[in-house]
């Protein structure tokens, strides 16, 4: 049987590969960790040239992106029915993320998984301090 960690690597190489085309394909996620007790997973997202802003750190959209492509695939992942629209994100910008540190993590949990909609929370984790950049909840349909 296929474990969350395995569905969730051929899901990614999917969207890297087979949609590399597309904004999400060219975010190039990685999964850094995953719980199916939490209901939780870990995407890694290099910082790409093209995603800068005019003041040299992550442009906010791309964060927002980061943060809406791991929460959809959290309840992608727990729900396993088909790949969640997103109804609404709301999303806190606490601090710049650096383009020197090389990728930002973004944490996505599970809240709620109910027949029609689901929620969650991500954050986006500076790796080199630790400190969350941005903070999120959205609301999907499953």
């Amino acid at each position: 049987m296929e474990t969350t960690e395995q569905w969730l690597e051929k899901e990614l190489r999917f969207i890297n590969e087979t949609m590399a085309h597309t904004l999400n394909g060219r975010m190039r996620a990685e999964l850094h960790a995953c719980s199916d007790d939490e209901k939780e997973l870990t995407l890694r997202f290099p910082l790409l040239d093209w995603e800068v802003n005019g003041l040299g750190t992550l442009h906010g959209g791309m964060l927002n992106t980061m943060l809406d492509l791991a929460m959809s695939m959290v309840v992608y992942c727990f729900s396993r029915t088909s790949i969640p629209p997103t109804i609404s994100m709301t999303a806190n910008y606490l601090r710049p993320v650096p383009m020197d540190g090389g990728y930002v993590l973004v944490r996505a949990k599970l809240t709620s998984l109910g027949r029609r909609n689901a929620t969650t929370f991500g954050e986006a984790i500076l790796p080199a301090s630790g400190k969350t950049a941005c903070t999120a909840i959205g609301t999907y349909a499953v």
